[in-house]
C-alpha cells in the first residue's frame, strides 16, 4: 500500500474516478476492477498501535461505462479490515481485526488483537460473514500476497508460519472447514520452507488442481541471484494436497529472450497466470532499449514461442491482476514527484489501467494526484484488489 493525503475524501475519490480517459477495449461484460481506498484518524504523533483507527473503503469499476459503486465500507463494522483484500468467482474476503477500546471510549485499532477472515458483502450493504477465527500461533494470515483462492472461490489457501514452520493452508470458504495443512518444502532437494516474505506471487492454475508460486529470496546470500547454481529463486507447481513442489521450468527458460534487453540477476520471472491460450503470463524486471524496468510476457514453453506486451505508461506499473477470464489485465502505474516550494512536499500520482491481451488496448479508469507533506503518512491510500465477477 502506498501512502497519501488524509485531506482526499470518498467523494473526491468518486469525482476523480469519473475522469475516465477511454481507449476503446473489446467489450467484456461481466467483470468489474476492485479496488479500495483507506484512510486513518490518527497522526503520525500519535503512537499507532493503541490509538490508530482505520476507514476502508471498497469499489468496484466497470471497464465498459466507467460507471462505479460502494462495494462495502467498514465504517460502522465490528471490526477494522487488515492487510489486503482478494476478491474470487462475486466474492470478497479480509482479514478483519476486533476493535479494542481507549480510555474514551473511542474504537482503536491493535494489531494484538483477536482476528478473523471474513467474507464480505457485495451489496454496499457494509455487511460481513465470519468465516473462521485465525488460530493463536499463526503469525498473520498475510492477505496481502500469500493468499489465493480458485476460480470460483469456493476454495482459499494461503501459506503460514506457526510455530516457526512454513504450512500450505487450504480452507473450505463457505464453513472455513480445513481442507489441508501440510508442512511446507520445495524441490527435489526437499529445502525447509522459506525465509519470510520470499514468496513474489502464488495462486491455482486455471484447472483448480495445481498451485504455482515463485520464489523471490531477500538478503545478500549467493543463492538469492537466480543465476547461481542451485539457487532456489524461480517458479514451481504443486498440487494441493502435495507437500514438495517441483519447478514450472528452469528458470533461465521463463526470462524472455529479446535483443538487446538484459534481465536482473537479482529478480526472478514472475509468474501472474495462466492464458486461454495455454501460455503463462510473467513479469520481469529488465534493462534495455524495448523495455526498462517491469516488462510484460507470454510464454508457451510447449510451443518454445514469446509474445511481449508493451508497458507504455507513466510511472512503475505494479500490482498486476489477471481477470477470471484471462483476456484482461488490471494493474497499478505509480510516480512520485518532489517540489521543494512552497514547502518540501511529494506529489504522489496513481493510476489504475487495464490491458486488453488479445488486442494489446489500453484503458485508463482513473488517475490520482495528492500534495502529500512527506511528514503526514496517515492516509488515505489506495489497493487495487483485482476483479469481481458481476452477478
Amino acid at each position: 500500500m502506498r501512502a497519501w493525503s488524509r485531506s482526499l475524501t470518498r467523494q473526491t475519490v468518486l469525482a476523480l474516478a469519473c475522469g475516465i480517459v477511454f481507449v476503446a477495449p473489446a467489450a467484456q461484460a461481466g467483470e468489474s476492477v476492485l479496488y479500495s481506498i483507506a484512510t486513518s484518524e490518527a497522526h503520525s504523533a500519535i503512537p499507532v498501535i493503541k490509538t490508530q483507527v482505520f476507514k476502508t473503503e471498497i469499489f468496484a469499476v466497470d471497464p465498459e461505462t466507467g460507471k462505479q459503486r460502494l462495494v462495502l465500507s467498514d465504517a460502522n463494522a465490528l471490526f477494522f479490515l487488515r492487510g489486503g483484500i482478494v476478491a474470487a468467482g462475486g466474492k470478497i474476503f479480509a482479514e478483519g481485526i476486533e476493535p479494542t477500546h481507549t480510555a474514551a471510549g473511542t474504537p482503536a485499532f491493535d494489531p494484538g488483537a483477536p482476528a478473523a477472515i471474513y467474507e464480505l458483502s457485495t451489496d454496499g450493504s457494509g455487511k460481513a460473514r465470519k468465516v473462521f477465527d485465525v488460530e493463536r500461533g499463526e503469525q498473520g494470515v498475510n492477505f496481502t500476497n500469500l493468499t489465493f483462492f480458485n476460480s470460483s472461490g469456493s476454495e482459499f489457501g494461503n501459506i503460514n508460519n506457526i510455530d516457526g514452520k512454513f504450512y500450505l493452508i487450504v480452507r473450505d470458504t463457505a464453513t472455513g472447514k480445513l481442507l489441508t495443512k501440510s508442512e511446507f518444502k520445495y524441490g527435489s532437494v526437499e529445502r525447509p520452507g522459506w525465509r519470510f516474505g520470499s514468496v513474489e506471487r502464488i495462486g491455482w492454475l486455471p484447472d483448480d488442481k495445481r498451485i504455482f508460486f515463485t520464489i523471490d529470496l531477500a538478503g545478500d546470500s549467493d543463492d538469492a541471484w537466480w543465476t547461481s547454481p542451485g539457487s532456489p529463486v524461480g517458479t514451481y507447481v504443486l498440487d494441493e494436497n502435495a507437500a514438495t513442489a517441483e519447478r514450472l521450468a528452469p528458470e533461465a527458460a521463463l526470462h524472455p529472450k529479446i535483443a538487446g534487453q538484459q534481465p536482473s540477476n537479482d529478480s526472478p520471472a514472475v509468474l501472474i497466470g495462466a492464458l486461454p491460450d495455454g501460455g503463462y503470463l510473467f513479469q520481469d524486471y529488465e534493462s534495455g532499449p524495448s523495455c526498462t524496468g517491469a516488462c510484460l510476457y507470454e510464454l508457451d514453453l510447449t510451443r518454445k514461442t514469446q509474445k511481449t506486451f508493451p508497458l507504455h505508461v507513466d510511472g512503475d506499473p505494479g500490482s498486476f491482476h489477471l481477470s477470471r477470464s484471462g483476456n484482461r489485465l488490471a494493474l497499478t502505474a505509480a510516480l512520485k514527484k518532489y517540489e521543494k516550494q512552497p514547502e518540501f512536499t511529494a506529489k504522489s500520482t496513481v493510476e489504475i489501467w487495464v490491458l486488453d491481451l488479445e488486442s494489446g488496448n489500453k484503458l485508463k479508469l482513473f488517475s490520482l494526484t495528492i500534495a502529500d507533506v512527506t511528514r503526514n503518512v496517515d492516509g488515505p491510500w489506495m489497493n487495487l484488489i483485482g476483479w469481481l465477477d458481476d452477478k
